[in-house]
């Protein structure tokens, strides 16, 4: 079986799955940006091929340049996560979000971390969010939590029934309450 990273993708191809152009494809390579790992251009008309990782940073790239982020804030964000946090491919490494202004990231913690710190990656590091909405650990708790409730109820069906009280008495007792109603004469 083959293995996507020992796979060679040429240029069209990953055009056609990244959304880049070949002209940003050739131009990204030419800055630095993202390179063709398995065959790099020895000049005009040579073939690149790039690795399952390349495609990765490509896609992400083209991702970022959707959301309006400039090449030049991308490359400042590569360039701080790279010499900062000594991330050699920050762009297949790392969960990079946008928010149309900034590159960010949480360098050095999960992303569903509720201590985690977000960094404009562009900015030199400018922290953003001190904290994120941490949904997978909501959900996670929630669904223990209701996990945990239907085991009790389960538990409590299964008790002998006879130890039950039922609910009128309940209200009875407790509340002075009966099931007959009273109506007011007028």
């Amino acid at each position: 079986m083959t293995k996507n990273y020992e796979i060679a993708f040429n240029t069209n191809f990953v055009a056609s799955l990244t959304g880049a152009s070949i002209a940003q494809l050739n131009s990204w390579d030419k800055q630095g940006l993202v390179c063709p790992s398995v065959l790099k251009s020895e000049g005009r008309g040579t073939i690149r091929l790039y690795s399952f990782k390349d495609i990765v940073e490509a896609k992400t790239v083209a991702y970022l340049r959707g959301t309006k982020i400039s090449l030049a804030d991308i490359k400042l964000a590569v360039n701080y996560l790279r010499n900062t946090f000594d991330f050699k491919s920050p762009l297949s490494e790392l969960v990079l979000i946008s928010n149309g202004k900034d590159v960010l990231c949480a360098p050095s913690s999960e992303i569903n971390d509720i201590y985690s710190q977000w960094l404009a990656a562009n900015r030199g590091g400018q922290l953003v969010m001190p904290y994120v909405v941490p949904f997978g650990a909501i959900t996670q708790d929630i669904n223990s939590a209701i996990k945990k409730y239907n085991e009790r109820i389960e538990q409590a069906e299964k008790q002998d029934k006879s130890k039950m009280v039922s609910l009128k008495d309940i209200e009875g007792k407790v509340f002075g309450v009966s099931g007959k109603v009273h109506r007011q004469r007028a």
